[in-house]
């Protein structure tokens, strides 16, 4: 649990994030089957052939980490949001029900995109949110494996 509680509080260097590249090298480096997790907030693209070619191989489980925020856009007001791709300020009014049911489409495209990809790649899946107890979510999991 030591090494899942240091993942979490891991600070990245860069602002991008790319799983294929992960993949590919775990894929490289790990010959026999193994039991792997991945943990991301899986915000990539393009991951979906190394994912394929992994998953068959190992024993993959996507742990896609995600906050509450992203889950439920509040409302607040107008924020002065920074886009990390584009590198611009924007100002976004929070309190408008169309900019929040934007967020939520955007997240739940993501969301579902995420499950079906793991699911059809054979891997398994889990969600956690910032704010749970992971421990629970994975005990649940092995659980529910059997």
């Amino acid at each position: 649990m030591r090494i899942i509680r240091e993942l979490i509080e891991y600070k990245p260097k860069n602002s991008k994030t790319d799983i294929s590249v992960a993949l590919e090298f775990f894929s490289s480096i790990i010959k026999k089957k193994s039991i792997a997790f991945l943990i991301s907030d899986f915000n990539s693209e393009d991951y979906e052939k190394p994912l394929s070619i992994v998953a068959k191989k190992h024993d993959l489980t996507g742990i896609r980490i995600f906050d509450k925020f992203e889950e439920e856009f509040p409302e607040i007001g107008f924020v002065s949001m920074y886009d990390q791709e584009s590198k611009n300020y924007k100002l976004v009014d929070t309190s408008s029900k169309k900019i929040r049911n934007f967020f939520k489409s955007e997240y739940l495209k993501k969301r579902d995109f995420f499950e079906k990809l793991f699911k059809k790649s054979g891997a398994g899946v889990i969600s956690c949110r910032t704010d749970e107890d992971y421990v629970k979510l994975l005990l649940g999991y092995f659980k529910n494996r059997g």
